[in-house]
Protein backbone atom coordinates (compact mmCIF):
# COMPACT_ATOMS: atom_id res chain seq x y z
CA UNK A 1 0.00 0.00 0.00
CA UNK A 2 2.70 2.46 0.84
CA UNK A 3 4.47 2.17 -2.37
CA UNK A 4 1.22 2.55 -3.97
CA UNK A 5 0.85 5.98 -2.40
CA UNK A 6 4.27 6.86 -3.11
CA UNK A 7 3.86 5.99 -6.77
CA UNK A 8 0.57 7.59 -7.06
CA UNK A 9 1.79 10.90 -5.35
CA UNK A 10 5.14 11.32 -7.35
CA UNK A 11 2.00 10.64 -11.03
CA UNK A 12 0.41 13.79 -9.39
CA UNK A 13 3.22 15.80 -9.06
CA UNK A 14 4.38 14.91 -12.63
CA UNK A 15 1.33 15.70 -13.98
CA UNK A 16 0.79 18.96 -12.36
CA UNK A 17 3.96 20.12 -13.20
CA UNK A 18 3.72 19.21 -16.98
CA UNK A 19 0.13 20.38 -17.38
CA UNK A 20 0.09 23.82 -14.83
CA UNK A 21 2.98 25.78 -16.01
CA UNK A 22 3.64 29.33 -14.74
CA UNK A 23 2.53 32.19 -16.39
CA UNK A 24 3.18 35.80 -15.45
CA UNK A 25 -0.17 36.05 -14.10
CA UNK A 26 0.76 32.44 -12.58
CA UNK A 27 4.15 32.59 -11.76
CA UNK A 28 3.65 30.86 -7.94
CA UNK A 29 2.98 27.70 -10.32
CA UNK A 30 5.97 25.91 -9.45
CA UNK A 31 5.49 22.48 -8.10
CA UNK A 32 9.09 21.38 -6.55
CA UNK A 33 10.13 18.14 -4.72
CA UNK A 34 8.95 20.41 -1.83
CA UNK A 35 5.45 19.48 -2.66
CA UNK A 36 6.06 15.83 -2.77
CA UNK A 37 7.73 16.56 0.71
CA UNK A 38 4.85 18.24 1.96
CA UNK A 39 2.46 15.71 1.16
CA UNK A 40 4.09 12.99 2.89
CA UNK A 41 5.28 15.68 6.27
CA UNK A 42 1.33 15.90 6.31
CA UNK A 43 0.90 12.54 6.58
CA UNK A 44 3.78 11.39 9.05
CA UNK A 45 2.07 14.19 11.41
CA UNK A 46 -0.98 12.60 11.62
CA UNK A 47 0.43 9.25 11.75
CA UNK A 48 2.94 10.12 14.26
CA UNK A 49 0.33 11.21 16.36
CA UNK A 50 1.11 7.62 18.53
CA UNK A 51 -0.53 8.83 21.77
CA UNK A 52 -3.68 9.53 20.00
CA UNK A 53 -3.38 6.70 17.54
CA UNK A 54 -5.35 8.17 14.94
CA UNK A 55 -5.10 5.04 12.02
CA UNK A 56 -5.34 2.39 14.69
CA UNK A 57 -8.28 3.77 16.91
CA UNK A 58 -9.87 4.67 13.37
CA UNK A 59 -11.77 1.13 13.14
CA UNK A 60 -13.09 2.35 16.58
CA UNK A 61 -15.00 5.33 15.45
CA UNK A 62 -19.17 4.74 14.85
CA UNK A 63 -18.73 4.86 10.76
CA UNK A 64 -16.40 2.04 11.16
CA UNK A 65 -13.80 3.11 8.69
CA UNK A 66 -10.72 0.97 7.86
CA UNK A 67 -7.05 1.89 8.57
CA UNK A 68 -6.48 1.46 4.76
CA UNK A 69 -9.62 3.47 4.03
CA UNK A 70 -8.51 6.52 6.35
CA UNK A 71 -5.13 6.63 5.18
CA UNK A 72 -6.23 6.73 1.60
CA UNK A 73 -8.70 9.52 2.58
CA UNK A 74 -5.63 11.30 4.30
CA UNK A 75 -3.69 10.76 1.67
CA UNK A 76 -6.14 12.67 -0.77
CA UNK A 77 -6.62 15.79 1.78
CA UNK A 78 -2.63 16.05 1.32
CA UNK A 79 -2.97 16.09 -2.20
CA UNK A 80 -5.41 18.37 -2.58
CA UNK A 81 -4.29 20.75 0.44
CA UNK A 82 -0.94 20.88 -0.98
CA UNK A 83 -1.56 21.21 -4.68
CA UNK A 84 -4.45 22.67 -4.99
CA UNK A 85 -4.23 25.27 -2.18
CA UNK A 86 -1.41 26.81 -5.06
CA UNK A 87 -4.09 26.59 -7.83
CA UNK A 88 -6.06 30.35 -8.01
CA UNK A 89 -9.38 29.74 -10.40
CA UNK A 90 -11.70 26.83 -11.00
CA UNK A 91 -10.32 25.63 -14.73
CA UNK A 92 -6.97 24.46 -12.89
CA UNK A 93 -8.83 22.64 -9.86
CA UNK A 94 -10.53 20.71 -12.15
CA UNK A 95 -6.99 19.86 -14.49
CA UNK A 96 -5.82 19.02 -10.72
Amino acid sequence: MKTLLIDATIAIWEAVGKRLLPTPAKFHYMFTIRELARVFAGISKVAQQYEFKVIQNVSALKEKISPQLFLIGLWRHECERTFMDKLTNNPDKKVF
